[in-house]
């Protein structure tokens, strides 16, 4: 973190209020309590992005660089053998996935989560601000980076259009005995293959967490309008950190989501407990989801 902002953050942090504290220790503590949810809700993101790998791809993939081997090992019949296991590989491919630009191959996944809260980012982006003004880009980008809060998935592809086509040329050329341009065009297919990125944040998966638990409370034998009033709050609070750091549009995204939490607030204040206060949090979910789909959208890093 910059140094210019450590200062300010100690000197607010011993001005803060007993009523800011409070609320902060709230947020934290409405945190805690949706943690296993959360958790759940990031494995089963993280389990379903792994299982959207293609094992023929990646089958493919692995030939093709033993292939590579083998020429460079000066075996030109166990190169052909593996190009054949490549290119029956690839035949399946085009066959089973015809409709499909990119086929992932392989994908991993980095949890980053920004420990501090609203204030402490509305802060550093006013700070990085201040930094851009004066010029100092490289400045800003350091105190801007930590500002995530995500389950960052990296994903390799293999552009089905381009890399069958690519890997056809191979055998003729071990075939003419024209090695050199044929390990260059091993290398050429290789180096087609596409690298995504795609992001859940987690202040979303807070979000709908509780949503969904205060919707349990109503359900309750004798529910508490106050507890049930502070798990929504703290909802709106995580849609909030989300905004701040960045993931979506403010008028597109987040504005309908506050309203759904104030019109799901105005149910429970009502003690409107039935039908009406489940289609509520199920037009929440939807919206939520709809926004989190967009924000995990792949985007090319390479």
């Amino acid at each position: 973190m910059h140094k210019k902002f450590m200062k300010p953050v100690l000197f607010i942090s011993i001005l803060f209020s007993t009523a800011a504290f409070a609320k902060g220790e709230n947020h934290a503590a409405a945190q805690q309590e949706v943690q296993p949810q959360v958790q759940a809700a990031k494995k089963k993101a993280i389990n379903k992005k792994q299982q959207e790998a293609v094992k023929e791809a990646l089958d493919a993939v692995l030939a093709t660089r033993s292939a590579l081997e083998s020429l460079e090992a000066g075996e030109n019949k166990q190169a052909l053998a593996h190009l054949e296991i490549a290119n029956g590989k690839l035949a399946l491919l085009l066959a089973r996935y015809p409709e499909l630009g990119l086929i992932p191959i392989d994908s991993e996944a980095i949890v980053i989560d920004f420990t501090g809260d609203l204030e402490a980012i509305e802060e550093t982006v006013e700070e990085a601000e201040d930094l851009l003004d004066d010029g100092k880009v490289q400045d800003a980008r350091a105190l801007l980076s930590p500002l995530a809060s995500e389950i960052r998935f990296t994903t390799t592809n293999l552009p089905l259009a381009i890399y069958p086509d690519v890997m056809k040329k191979v055998a003729p050329l071990i075939d003419a005995g024209k090695i050199k341009q044929a390990k260059e065009t091993l290398m050429e297919a290789l180096s087609t293959l596409v690298v995504t990125e795609s992001v859940i944040p987690l202040p979303l998966l807070r979000a709908e967490a509780m949503v969904r638990k205060a919707s349990d409370l109503v359900h309750e034998k004798n529910p508490k309008m106050d507890e049930i009033l502070r798990i929504l709050e703290n909802s709106k609070y995580q849609l909030q950190v989300a905004q701040a750091l960045g993931y979506g549009d403010i008028k597109k995204d987040y504005k309908p989501l506050y309203q759904q939490i104030e019109q799901l607030e105005k149910k429970v204040k009502a003690r409107s407990w039935g039908e009406a206060m489940n289609q509520a949090v199920e037009k929440f979910q939807r919206a939520l989801g709809a926004l989190r789909a967009r924000v995990a959208e792949q985007k090319k890093v390479n």
